[in-house]
């Protein structure tokens, strides 16, 4: 058992195997997974090390990482500009990070309008309006996508 041991204490395979047991519930991010296996103690050059192997035996993928966390924040009806930052802050590079981003402006418009409508509180007069748009922003939208779900909304 791995739990109150100092990090001069650990070995490289208690590192591995506390690793495996991260990336058995959900994938990380390389800089993800370092960062808490710093965080629980383990000496840097083992951290390195270990990473180095679970990436080179492909458990650890910044592609795939990307890819899923794309895929779920869509799917929560986030936007592009929330997405792109939470990649960023996750060590995910920009070209990576849209490679996985999906293409066309109509997913995006048409996320915004599905969060613009659950957000909805009734009539669409100024002051709903500035509440939702601010929901939207907060979101990750950017101002045109914001705008036309509102449009959209304030025609129906």
């Amino acid at each position: 058992m791995v739990r109150g041991r100092t990090a001069h204490e650990l070995t490289e395979s208690e590192v591995r195997d506390i690793a495996l047991r991260y990336l058995g519930r959900r994938e990380y991010a390389v800089q993800e997974l370092r960062q808490k296996l710093l965080q629980r103690g383990a000496d840097s050059s083992l951290v390195d090390t270990v990473i180095d192997d679970l990436v080179e035996t492909n458990l650890l993928s910044d592609e795939r990482f990307a890819e899923m966390y794309v895929r779920m924040r869509v799917r929560l009806l986030f936007g592009p500009l929330k997405i792109r930052a939470e990649l960023r802050g996750r060590g995910i590079a920009d070209q990576l990070a849209a490679r996985y981003m999906p293409d066309g402006e109509d997913t995006w418009f048409d996320a915004a309008s599905q969060w613009a409508e659950k957000k909805r509180r009734g009539e669409m007069d100024y002051t709903e309006r500035a509440r939702v748009y601010r929901s939207l922003m907060s979101r990750g939208f950017t101002h045109q996508q914001a705008s036309v779900a509102i449009d959209r909304m304030s025609r129906q």
